[in-house]
C-alpha cells in the first residue's frame, strides 16, 4: 500500500511526518475581493464554505453507493479470510497467539500448515471461516486491533462509523439479524467498526440478496457536490488565476466571464473547471481498465489519482511504487505556505508512514479515492474527513499528520499571475 513512501530517501520520513500545518489553517483566513453574501440564498442543503481565493464556494452532502453488479461478494468469499502479519516471524505468531484467551487447540489450528504461511514480507494467517467464528471476542479483537497497525491493513478490513452503522444498514436493507452479527464480530476502534473476517461474516448469511444488502451498507461513502457562485460583481482574473491551474487545453476564463451574465449570478458545479481526467472519473467506480481485454489491469488507487490529477493522458505507471518515488523525488517540494489547488496531500501515521494521499482543492476540501478496489469512487471530501477515516490505523489516542507537497514544475506565476 501507500505507507511504503515513507522509504523515501529525496522526501524523508521526518518531513512527511509533520502535524497539521500552520499554514493549512491560515489558508482558511485568507481574504478574497468578494466576500460570500452569507445572506444570500443557498442551493438547497448546501453549506457555505470558508472565503478564500477559491471564490464563493458551497457544498451539498450526498451518499454514494456502490452499483450492485461491481460489489465483489463471490471473489471475496472465494479468496476467504487472510490476516497478513507485516513484519512478523513464527515465533512472534506463537507469542501472540499465546496471549490471547483461545484455546490449545485453537491455537494448534492457526499454527498448522493450512493456515499459517510464512512470506518475506510478514506471516499470513488463514483461518477458514469456522475458526474464525469459533474464535472467542476478545482473542479476534486482539488480532484485529494488532492487524489494525501494521502498514498493509487497508485491504484486510471492513470499516464503518460506528455512528451510523445502525442507519446506514437500514437503509439498504440489511436485516436486524445481519446487523447483529457484524457488530458481534466487529473491533471498535475510536469511532469505527472494524471487521476484518468478512467472507466469514457472508458465509452466514443466509441469501445472496441480504450479502449485497450488507456490502452495499459498507461501501456507501458521503461525498458532496461542490458549487462556485460566480456573479457580475467576481474578480474573473482572480478565479481563473485560482482555478485554471493545469488547465491549458480548457479556456477558463471564458467560462468564468460566460458565467457573469445572469445578474443574480450563476451556480456552477465546480467540475465545469476541474482537469478532464478528475472531472470524468469523479462519483464514477473503476471498471473498463480491470478488463483483461485491455492489457494488464492499472492499479488506479491513491497516487495514480494524486499524481495523473493534471493530466490529460494517466500515466498508469503512477500504480507502481518505484515510478511513484521517482515522480516525488524528481519534481516535488514539500509546502511551506498555504495549500494550493492541485497540491498533493499526505496522511501519515505518528511514525511518518504514510498511507494516503489525495488532491486539494480548497478550504478544506480534496479530491481522493479512497482505496484500490472497485468498491472506492472517485469522489470530493473534506480533508478532515479523510483523515478520520484512516483513524482506525492508528491508536484512537493519536492523529494522523497532515503535508502537502507540489508538482515543482509549474512556475508560481503561472498559478498566480492575473489574466
Amino acid at each position: 500500500m501507500y505507507h511504503v513512501i515513507s522509504r523515501l530517501t529525496g522526501i524523508t520520513v521526518g518531513s512527511l511526518a509533520l502535524g497539521f500545518l500552520a499554514s493549512f489553517f491560515a489558508a482558511r483566513d485568507i481574504g478574497y475581493k468578494q466576500a460570500a453574501d452569507r445572506s444570500r440564498p443557498l442551493p438547497n442543503g448546501s453549506i457555505h464554505c470558508n472565503p478564500g481565493p477559491w471564490g464563493e464556494l458551497t457544498y451539498t452532502p450526498f451518499t454514494i453507493s456502490t452499483p450492485d453488479d461491481l460489489l465483489p461478494i463471490r471473489s471475496i468469499e472465494a479468496e476467504g479470510t487472510h490476516w497478513l502479519f507485516s513484519g512478523y516471524s513464527t515465533d512472534q505468531i506463537v507469542a501472540l497467539l499465546q496471549s490471547t484467551s483461545l484455546s490449545p487447540d485453537q491455537q494448534r489450528a492457526f499454527l498448522s500448515p493450512a493456515v499459517m504461511h510464512v512470506r518475506a514480507d510478514g506471516v499470513d494467517l488463514t483461518p477458514s471461516n469456522d475458526l474464525v467464528l469459533s474464535m472467542p471476542d476478545d482473542a479476534r479483537n486482539k488480532l484485529i486491533s494488532v492487524l489494525a497497525q501494521g502498514p498493509d491493513s487497508e485491504g484486510q478490513f471492513a470499516v464503518i462509523d460506528k455512528n451510523v452503522v445502525d442507519q446506514q444498514f437500514a437503509a439498504n436493507g440489511v436485516s436486524d439479524a445481519t446487523t447483529k452479527l457484524f457488530k458481534r464480530l466487529s473491533y471498535v476502534r475510536g469511532d469505527f467498526m472494524v471487521v476484518s473476517s468478512l467472507p466469514a461474516l457472508l458465509s452466514r448469511l443466509p441469501t445472496y440478496a441480504e450479502k449485497v444488502a450488507l456490502a452495499r451498507g459498507l461501501t456507501s461513502q458521503r461525498t458532496m457536490l461542490l458549487r462556485l457562485h460566480v456573479t457580475p460583481q467576481s474578480d474573473i482574473d482572480a478565479l481563473s488565476a485560482y482555478w485554471g491551474k493545469g488547465c491549458g487545453d480548457t479556456d477558463i476564463h471564458t467560462i468564468l466571464k460566460s458565467l457573469t451574465a445572469s445578474p443574480s449570478g450563476t451556480w456552477m458545479n465546480i467540475l465545469m473547471v476541474m482537469p478532464s481526467l478528475p472531472s470524468s472519473e469523479i462519483y464514477n467506480f473503476q471498471t473498463v481498465q480491470d478488463n483483461p481485454l485491455n492489457g494488464p489491469p492499472v492499479n488506479r488507487d491513491c497516487a495514480w489519482t494524486a499524481l495523473n490529477f493534471f493530466n490529460s493522458v494517466p500515466n498508469p505507471n503512477f500504480g507502481k511504487f518505484p515510478y511513484v518515488l521517482r515522480e516525488l523525488q524528481d519534481n516535488y517540494e514539500k509546502v511551506c505556505d498555504a495549500p494550493r489547488y492541485g497540491d498533493v496531500i499526505f496522511f501519515s501515521k505518528p511514525n511518518g508512514s504514510v498511507i494516503h494521499s489525495a488532491v486539494y482543492i480548497a478550504d478544506n476540501i480534496c479530491f481522493t479515492k479512497n482505496g484500490g478496489n472497485v468498491a472506492n469512487p472517485w469522489m470530493l471530501s473534506t480533508i478532515g474527513e479523510v483523515s478520520r477515516h484512516y483513524s482506525y490505523q492508528i491508536d484512537p489516542s493519536q492523529h494522523l499528520t497532515v503535508s502537502y507537497y507540489r508538482d515543482k514544475r509549474i512556475p508560481e506565476q503561472e498559478y498566480l499571475t492575473e489574466r
